[in-house]
């Protein structure tokens, strides 16, 4: 798999040369709210593109990944209550009722040990 991601990099690095070296000679003007900026080289205006998208991207699947984490912990939390009751439960004695036949029975089961 290192292979495939190494050849793909090696790929992708050649093609942004190859577009650079290309375009080198290619200026554009560039009216950005209000401001111009004449003359520049078409390699900076889409390097700063793609940082700029690189940035935002980032920082969406950041902020994405922060929300999962605490979805998470807060469903541990929960799974942490849940487990704590379930042995609260287990480990709670049995009630005796006035009237029923439980007082016979661990009667008869107290004596056949």
């Amino acid at each position: 798999m290192w292979i495939f991601r190494g050849l793909t990099f090696l790929v992708l690095l050649f093609a942004l040369v190859y577009f650079f070296v290309t375009n080198s000679g290619q200026v554009v003007d560039l009216n950005f709210f209000g401001h111009q900026f004449l003359q520049l080289s078409i390699y900076w205006v889409v390097a700063v593109c793609f940082m700029v998208g690189f940035a935002t991207s980032f920082l969406l699947a950041a902020l994405r990944e922060f929300r999962f984490q605490r979805t998470i912990a807060q469903l541990k939390k929960e799974v942490a209550t849940k487990d704590r009751e379930i042995h609260d439960l287990r480990t709670l004695p049995l009630r005796e009722t006035k009237g029923s036949n439980s007082s016979t029975l661990n009667a008869k089961a107290e004596g056949s040990d």
